[in-house]
């Protein structure tokens, strides 16, 4: 092997881990499936608890139709609320502990995940929305 090989194949491989991100998520269609806009309230079926969006507090995530070395981040603030019981949740695109965020959290016997994160950076002009899925945790 000469240098250059050894210098270029470790970014290589670090390109081909890339996606372009482009691509959209598409929620499940299915009744577990909600989406949220800023400052607004779901309700889970047959129980208390209410999750509110109030803001995307950090969008690193690389710009549509680019490919970058690192896929980034969003991170979100939600409410979440119970009855008398309310709890500021921070929930991310992925999994990211230097930042202690996750793309999944438990409240009040459901489990929430991040399902999408919009706008995408550099895609089209639209009003800030999260998509979030849930499961009656056991």
């Amino acid at each position: 092997m000469n240098f250059k090989t050894l210098l270029f194949a470790p970014l290589l491989l670090l390109m081909s881990n890339c996606k372009t991100q482009s691509q959209t998520q598409n929620p499940a269609s299915d009744n577990k499936t909600f989406t949220l806009g800023i400052n607004k309230k779901a309700s889970i079926p047959n129980s208390k608890v209410t999750i509110e969006f109030e803001n995307i507090s950090e969008d690193s995530r690389c710009p549509a139709n680019v490919t970058c070395v690192w896929e980034g981040i969003a991170i979100v603030n939600l409410k979440a609320v119970s009855g008398s019981e309310t709890k500021d949740i921070q929930v991310a695109t992925r999994d990211f502990l230097p930042k202690q965020v996750t793309k999944s959290f438990s409240y009040s016997g459901f489990r929430f995940t991040l399902q999408d994160v919009r706008p995408y950076p550099g895609g089209k002009e639209e009003a800030p929305t999260v998509t979030l899925k849930y499961e009656r945790e056991n």
